[in-house]
């Protein structure tokens, strides 16, 4: 049960595996109420069609490969465990809300946890993950896919910034009840 002596701030900073279980539960409680609601299913359509055109750009430019081929080395790359903390639930409820099968796969070696053999297993990363081009990405690519990168990066980010605040105040307001 979600305790309701928390701020919903206070239960989203918490170690990776509490906010999974978290989003869990908030996608238990009120994951079919809040995808009967029209205005927030359209929001998520619309930002998996961002984040779809945007995967399908990284995924031709060989970014999951390189970022899972970085992270096997020693201190994780960018994709390390300790990235895994930038997560926080509301981010793992969107996924799970379009659909994704969060989990945590790695949990041995200084890899993000929810990095998958392909790279991120999210639709929708956190924003430090997306914000975030390594020195390895900044070579790899030349620089027209890289201002197309960050062009829709900014596009997704915007959008997802709004879907958080939105599922935020949604979550808050059954807390409050």
């Amino acid at each position: 049960m979600i305790p309701d002596t928390m701020s919903p701030q206070q239960l989203f900073y918490a170690p990776a595996a509490d906010k999974l279980r978290l989003a869990e539960e908030l996608l238990q409680t009120y994951g079919a109420e809040f995808l009967r609601c029209d205005d927030l299913r359209a929001d998520l359509e619309l930002l998996e069609k961002y984040a779809s055109v945007l995967n399908s750009h990284m995924a031709k430019a060989g970014m999951g490969e390189l970022c899972v081929r970085c992270s096997a080395g020693s201190g994780g790359g960018c994709c390390s465990l300790y990235m895994a903390g930038e997560t926080d639930a509301v981010q793992l409820l969107m996924n799970m809300l379009a659909g994704v099968t969060v989990r945590q796969g790695r949990s041995d070696s200084g890899e993000c946890c929810y990095l998958g053999e392909k790279g991120c297993l999210f639709i929708f990363k956190p924003m430090f993950c997306l914000n975030y081009n390594c020195r390895n990405i900044l070579e790899a690519l030349p620089p027209e896919n890289t201002r197309k990168l960050e062009q829709l990066t900014g596009q997704l980010l915007g959008r997802q910034y709004e879907v958080e605040k939105k599922l935020l105040n949604l979550i808050s307001a059954r807390m409050n009840k």
